[in-house]
């Protein structure tokens, strides 16, 4: 096996990125229903980075997860990246992000919308965002310094997995705030999307001169490492940190970073070890649930159905009710239990095996 995705579940970072407040932007709200959208996997990884982060309230958790969908397929349709925030990135990724008052009604009310056939409800619902889209991007033509509309207009291009076209709009967004990281991270992950691992690594590695503790940059330099078969480097790379963290006596930090570096190997297909140390930081802390849907995901991943039912089933009772994205991860977790093993495993090869 050369990779699994649970290096998407970066559930680091305690605070809730700048990249995530677009969701409560006054243009934008979440509808009550849940359609897809295909990202990039790289973003999709961010996105769940930002998962354990995001700090608002979510929706009741449910899951409409068909029980035929590969796990790596229904993360790729879920809205989950929006505004860089937090590693893995995104925001509220239960609902879909829409456009407000702003936006063209679609249809004409409940009556309507139970006619159409998803097909038709999704082509109508893109067209508006479209619409919405292009209106922002005209309102950029007068006033291209007008942060709003590029976040919006940011969100378009991630959205459509248009990652060339972002770049701009972030290279834009740091010239008018300079001083915010999560631009620059988003920024990174772009390129890392595209391919241009050396330059992620370059852009990962800047963003670290100034706060090597950041554990987002660190994750992202560790998969742009880890694509260009720096394996061994990547630890080395992470243990300074978890020294250096150590050290500063940053318990947090160290805690976030002992889980980047669990992920990884379970990453470079190491799944025993992976086992290991989420199984040694489940014995330093048995309350943190992190742990335990990591451990969950794995055992899935080996075939051991009742062992990962036991590790889902814990951290279901530990997870606050309030956890903004506790829908995503029940998600994630009835996906693994449904999924068949090969398909799983394969999902898993397919998103995160190193760079051909």
């Amino acid at each position: 096996m050369a990779s699994t995705s649970i290096t998407t579940l970066s559930i680091y970072s305690h605070s809730q990125p700048k990249f995530l407040n677009l969701l409560q932007h006054p243009l934008i709200h979440t509808r009550n229903k849940s359609t897809s959208i295909t990202f990039k996997p790289a973003i999709v990884r961010a996105t769940l980075f930002s998962t354990l982060t995001c700090s608002h309230t979510p929706s009741t958790p449910s899951s409409n997860l068909p029980p035929g969908r590969a796990l790596t397929k229904f993360l790729s349709e879920k809205v989950a990246f929006f505004l860089i925030g937090s590693f893995l990135l995104s925001g509220c990724f239960s609902k879909r992000p829409a456009f407000a008052e702003t936006a063209p009604s679609v249809g004409s009310g409940a009556v309507l919308e139970e006619k159409m056939n998803p097909t038709e409800e999704k082509n109508e619902e893109e067209k508006s965002e479209e619409e919405v889209e292009e209106m922002w991007e005209g309102i950029l033509e007068k006033d291209p310094k007008n942060v709003e509309a590029l976040k919006v207009v940011l969100y378009g291009k991630i959205r459509r997995g248009k990652s060339k076209e972002a770049v701009k709009v972030v290279e834009d967004l740091i010239a008018a705030e300079p001083n915010e990281v999560e631009w620059r991270l988003l920024l990174a992950l772009c390129y890392e999307t595209m391919g241009q691992l050396s330059k992620a690594k370059r852009l990962f590695r800047e963003i670290l001169k100034k706060r090597p503790l950041l554990v987002r940059a660190l994750h992202g330099l560790a998969m742009a490492m880890h694509k260009i078969h720096e394996g061994p480097a990547v630890f080395e790379m992470l243990n300074n940190a978890q020294e250096l963290a150590s050290r500063e006596n940053r318990v947090t930090e160290e805690r976030n970073i002992r889980i980047l570096i669990a992920q990884m190997h379970v990453v470079q297909g190491n799944l025993e070890e992976g086992l290991k140390r989420f199984q040694e930081l489940i014995d330093q802390n048995r309350r943190d649930f992190r742990p335990y849907i990591c451990q969950g995901i794995i055992y899935s991943l080996l075939g051991k159905n009742e062992e990962a039912a036991q590790q889902f089933e814990t951290y279901q009772t530990l997870v606050p009710e309030e956890f903004p994205q506790r829908r995503f991860l029940d998600d994630v977790a009835i996906a693994a239990k449904r999924s068949s093993l090969e398909q799983f495993k394969k999902e898993f090869r397919d998103q995160f095996s190193y760079r051909k």
